[in-house]
Order: C-alpha cells, then structure tokens, then sequence
C-alpha cells in the first residue's frame, strides 16, 4: 500500500506539472482522464503480476505432488461429484470446491484436488490484498472448479455444469490463447456465481505442456465504480470496443440515451455466458447523433467529439486505455 500511495502522489505532481496549457478545458479534461487511467491500469498491472505468480506457485504444488499417491479426501470428505465447503458451511476460511457430473472419475481428477488442496490460504491471501478482486478462483478441463470466498454452490450451480463452456476458461485454453499469456477478460458478464457484472483477468496453468487449469481474478464493475470513477468530479463514461456500456456516471449515461445502469440480479442459475444487452450499446442508442459520436470515435479514433442533440450540447473527449480494450469518455455539458 506505501508503494501505491507513493506512486499516486508522483503521479499527481507529474500531471499538475504539465498543465494547464492553451486551452484550458480541454487540458483540464486530459489531465483528469490521464490520471484515472494511470492510476486503474497501475493497480491492474499488479493483478497481472499477482496472477502470474500464483500460477508459478500452482505448477510447483503439481510438481510436489508428482509421483506421490493422489489423497483420497478433500478437507476431510471422500472425493465425489458435487460440492465440498458450501458458502463456507464446513470452514468459512476454505474454498469452495464444485465438481461437476461430467467430471470422469480417475488418476487425473485426484492428482488435480490433491496438488491444487492447500491453495485455500493463498487463494484467501490474494482477496485480503488486492481490494480490487472479488473472487479467486480455477476452472480445469477435469470439470473442477475452486473458488473463495465461498459461495452457495448448490443454490447457484446446476450439478451437471460444463465448466469449460464459460470465457473465464475457454478464452484462456489451447484453441483460444496458443501464446499461453495472461489475459483480460473485458467483455462484461454475468458472474455465475451471483455477483453481478465483472470483468475477469485469466491464466493459464500448464504441467508437462498439458492444461491443467485456468485461474481467474474476478473485478466487479461495481468496484471499478465505487475505487475509480467516484472519486472524480468528471462525468466519465466507460465504454468496450464494442460500444457496449461498461460503467459510468448517471448523468452521462442518460445524455447519451441509454437506460440507467443497475447491477443485475437473478434467481435462477446460469448455464453459459450472459453478456450485458444491446440496449446498453452506443451504436443501439436512441439518439440518431449518440449513434454517429460512436462511430466517429469508437471506430474512427477521434479523440474530441461535440454532442448537439435534445437541444443539449456537450463536448465529448475520448482517451483510449491500455490494459483493457476500453475507451474513456469525459462530457462536459
């Protein structure tokens, strides 16, 4: 936490150095959208690091664990399809642990939950850190899945669940990532598990050249508004390369017509991957003009954009991010 504070200090005092310049507003605008997404992409780029190296440590544990008899038991129970640690009903400090029906019985599945039994404090270490991660987690090809905080599997998860069927895996296995990088998941989705719209960062786990795992890092997008953009003054606007609404101010949100965000709940659980509706797209907006501000800096990278529409005008600046395939607005009305 000295390092991050120390960081943002400098980095305040570094921007407020290079401003204000000709025009003032516009100065003003980029100073405050270059600040917000240095100090979220500093805090992701840790998250990668952090990821990478539990990665380092779960292909250590499998190494350990190599020729050694695979245990019989997982926190005391005989291994079995279902669910072991249900919301922490056993041990509030464990993961949670959901074999599907589709796992196949074997020396594969045991030597998985025995290598991968003690990443409970680990998987616990990395929530206690980073305020940013909501969930940590894997998902394997042998139909495992290990999670903390744990959570009410048997309410939220059909018992015959394809863990591969879902980005926070597929995206990360051989077909989809042949680099074998770490990756940001940054299309929003519904997390199966009940905590709204997230985004996800994966890495894959290889053992002997074979996949053994995907871990993930779970940010929901309730924590990028809640840590980032409210503590700015701007009416910031988050939006995917898609068009697709990722978060934002109130105001903002409704000058550029499209319906107030709220955080999804449900009752029944999720079988494949569920992405945030079209109506929460630029390029479906109402607005005739909202549609052309879209194309013009979405797909046509213009970084300043005047918004004349419902007699109201508003002065769009448009910075692209980094780390995430994203693009951050600032209206100024």
């Amino acid at each position: 936490m000295k390092t991050r504070t120390l960081f943002i200090f400098f980095l305040m005092l570094v921007l407020v150095q290079c401003g204000p310049s000709e025009n003032k507003n516009n100065s003003e605008a980029a100073f405050q959208m270059k600040a917000f997404i240095t100090l979220l992409e500093y805090d992701l780029k840790l998250l990668e690091l952090e990821i990478e190296s539990l990665g380092r440590e779960v292909q250590r544990k499998f190494r350990e664990n190599k020729g050694s008899a695979p245990q019989q038991y997982l926190h005391g129970k005989p291994i079995k399809r279902g669910v072991h640690n249900n919301a922490g009903m056993d041990d509030p400090d464990a993961c949670t642990v959901y074999i599907s029906e589709l796992a196949e019985e074997g020396t594969e599945l045991k030597e998985l939950l025995s290598a991968t039994g003690s990443l409970d404090e680990l998987f616990r270490g990395i929530i206690g850190q980073h305020e940013m991660v909501s969930q940590v987690y894997f998902n394997s090809k042998q139909q495992v899945n290990k999670l903390y905080p744990p959570y009410d599997a048997l309410a939220m998860v059909e018992t015959n669940l394809d863990v591969t069927s879902f980005n926070f895996y597929y995206l990360g296995d051989e077909k989809n990532n042949p680099e074998r990088e770490t990756l940001w998941v940054d299309e929003i989705y519904i997390d199966p598990v009940g905590r709204g719209w997230m985004i996800s960062l994966i890495h894959p786990v290889y053992i002997d050249d074979a996949l053994k795992m995907v871990l993930g890092f779970d940010i929901t997008l309730n924590t990028i508004i809640d840590n980032y953009l409210s503590k700015f003054d701007n009416n910031f606007v988050i939006v995917d390369a898609t068009g697709t609404l990722v978060a934002g101010k109130t105001k903002a949100i409704e000058s550029l017509s499209l319906p107030p965000l709220k955080n999804h709940t449900y009752t029944q659980t999720i079988t494949s991957d569920t992405f945030r509706k079209e109506e929460f797209n630029l390029f479906r907006s109402k607005s005739r003009e909202v549609r052309k501000m879209a194309s013009k800096v979405i797909l046509g990278n213009e970084s300043e954009y005047t918004l004349t529409d419902y007699g109201l005008q508003v002065r769009i600046t448009a910075e692209r991010m980094n780390i995430l395939d994203w693009v951050l607005l600032d209206l100024a009305f």
